[in-house]
């Protein structure tokens, strides 16, 4: 049943907000997966217990797959909690995705190094076992 949500998100420092249609819908996800490793692209000093935002190397995703993260640590300093794209928000899967950032929280203080290989991300392939209603834009 299709539902009104509010999409936030943030364009050139402004906060905007967007009224949306959308649906659920069910899928298929396949049992082979592409990995993707996020690594760092910036230095950053990290404290125990602190959020930052880093940049990372861009990770470019393929319209119809899913992105799911590995359960297991890669960085002694800093465990990586979500990723992030220019816009500032997610976009929809049946889209093209840029990831460019990552959301990180600091396990132990440190310096976190351009290049530090912070977390891997799988990559599966999925299939809509019934149609998918486009997220369309509500006046």
């Amino acid at each position: 049943m299709p539902e009104i949500v509010n999409i936030v998100s943030k364009e050139a420092g402004e906060t905007l907000s967007r009224k949306i249609q959308a649906s659920p819908y069910e899928f298929t996800m396949a049992t082979r997966a592409k990995w993707e490793m996020v690594v760092a692209d910036e230095d950053v000093t990290i404290g125990a217990g602190r959020f930052e935002k880093i940049k990372i190397k861009e990770i470019h995703i393929q319209k119809d797959t899913l992105a799911l993260p590995c359960a297991f640590n890669h960085h002694a300093l800093a465990s990586v909690l979500k990723l992030g794209g220019k816009s500032g928000c997610s976009a929809p899967v049946e889209y093209d995705r840029v990831v460019s950032y990552a959301y990180i929280l600091g396990i132990d203080s440190g310096e976190v190094k351009k290049g530090d290989l912070l977390a891997v991300i799988n990559i599966f392939p999925i299939m809509f076992t019934r149609d998918a209603a486009i997220p369309m834009e509500v006046l």
